[in-house]
């Protein structure tokens, strides 16, 4: 391992860009065989890693190549849909004569990001549940995150990110977004809602979160998306729905036909998760057909068996949700290595077009430029915690004056965490707990 590396993608302040965001310095501290950058944004709608790596395939490749030096993996990969030409195009440039560097084309299907399918698109192999990656030679960093690793070796911190602005707004748009950002600002700078009554979702369609107040929302180093949406949809109303109310109409209305099951893209890999065996134990107390807790704890929250299994309209995702939170409070495990995966994988996988005409989207899926030039918010809401563990520490003051890039936040000692650097320069108004306002200078 590379300390030099280590403390440079530390002090950035790096976590993962596409998900729970996990501090990259830890993350990478390992000895590898492969890393591999996803770069499949499969979540519908969104744009920001399609634009970042169009523009900026050199810099992600380069943080690859800063990630295999520092786990001395033996290969690269920079996995992405072959849909998406440009993108293709520009990280095939940027690896063409690297060492041990390549692309690897994936299909447009959901969930191709899924950290276990594009492992194994990549080396053919799968990780027993509650098993990290690197249990089997892998790391999987994000396109961001590789974007990001990069600009940390140049002494650069974690101020800005891609996100896009679509769905029922007057003129949706991606762009590089300072950390902090109102999200009610991007609904903005996006020409408004175009409905009158709406919710707004942070992150993808299927896997981000219904915002209870818009006006608390703001853009962290994980935030991907932002997606309006009439309050009255079917998404939304899933999304919101009492979960005591949809297990009542589940107890009804569940048959038990399998297909939630038939297409998880975790189960067809052999890992074992049951969707439809969670609901039986939910509706019917069966709760024994859960003993190994495979059927719940191997799940990647992606939502296809919601959105496109149940043809009852349930949820089972949010009862798998609520299930696994049950079990790991209990401290139950993965019991079982990986089954065979399914000889028919293939023709289960579920493609994007089907996922967004299923949700109701398809108005909605349409171009979304990108935009270089717009008017930076006055001000920004640096929040302390955008990362797994701990909270930061401010490291400033009310009424300190501070530049673009400064550490306002620091990890606690001996905790796991990154730091949070200012994303404008400005003066310091509000320290709390929770965040860290600046307004520009």
């Amino acid at each position: 391992m590379n300390g030099l590396v280590l403390e440079k993608i530390k002090q950035a302040g790096v976590v993962g860009a596409g998900g729970a965001g996990f501090p990259t310095h830890v993350k990478i501290a390992c000895e590898a065989e492969y890393v591999i950058v996803n770069c499949a944004e499969c979540e519908p709608l969104i744009r920001s890693d399609q634009y970042l790596m169009e523009r900026h395939g050199g810099r992600i490749a380069a943080g690859l190549k800063a990630v295999m030096d520092c786990t001395g993996a033996k290969y690269g990969v920079l996995a992405v849909k072959q849909k998406n030409k440009a993108a293709v195009s520009a990280l095939e440039s940027a690896a063409a004569g690297k060492e041990n560097i390549s692309v690897r084309l994936l299909e447009n299907y959901y969930p191709a990001g899924d950290e276990q399918q594009i492992i194994y698109e990549v080396t053919g192999r799968t990780i027993p549940v509650g098993k990290l990656p690197i249990t089997a030679g892998c790391v999987v960093i994000n396109a961001q995150t590789a974007y990001h690793v990069a600009e940390a070796m140049e002494s650069m911190p974690v101020t800005r990110r891609n996100v896009t602005v679509t769905g029922a707004v007057r003129s949706p748009l991606t762009i590089s977004a300072p950390v902090g950002t109102a999200v009610a600002y991007l609904l903005e700078l996006a020409g408004g809602a175009s409905c009158e009554e709406y919710t707004v979702v942070i992150g993808g369609p299927l896997m981000g979160r219904a915002a209870e107040d818009v006006s608390a929302e703001f853009v962290t180093k994980t935030t991907n998306g932002v997606i309006v949406l009439p309050a009255d949809h079917e998404l939304i109303r899933r999304k919101t729905s009492s979960l005591d109310r949809e297990l009542k109409i589940a107890k009804a209305a569940c048959c038990q036909c399998n297909y939630c099951t038939l297409v998880c893209p975790r189960s067809n890999l052999g890992l074992g998760v049951q969707p439809h065996k969670v609901m039986q134990a939910l509706t019917f107390g069966s709760a024994g057909v859960l003993a190994d807790g495979n059927a719940a704890l191997g799940c990647c929250n992606c939502g296809l068996c919601t959105y496109v299994g149940c043809n009852m309209g349930l949820s089972p995702s949010r009862f798998i949700s609520r299930m696994r939170t049950e079990l790991l409070a209990k401290k139950v495990t993965g019991s079982r290595e990986p089954e065979p995966v399914n000889l028919f994988r293939e023709d289960t996988k579920v493609p994007s077009k089907r996922v967004i005409q299923r949700m109701g989207l398809a108005e909605y899926d349409r171009e979304v430029p990108y935009v270089d030039s717009y008017d930076a918010p006055g001000a920004v809401r640096i929040m302390l915690k955008q990362h797994i563990g701990a909270p930061c520490v401010p490291a400033v003051t009310k009424g300190d004056t501070v530049k673009e890039g400064q550490c306002i936040g620091q990890v606690p000692e001996g905790a796991l965490g990154a730091p949070v650097h200012a994303s404008m320069s400005g003066r310091v108004v509000t320290v709390s707990k929770d965040y860290i306002d600046i307004i520009g200078a």
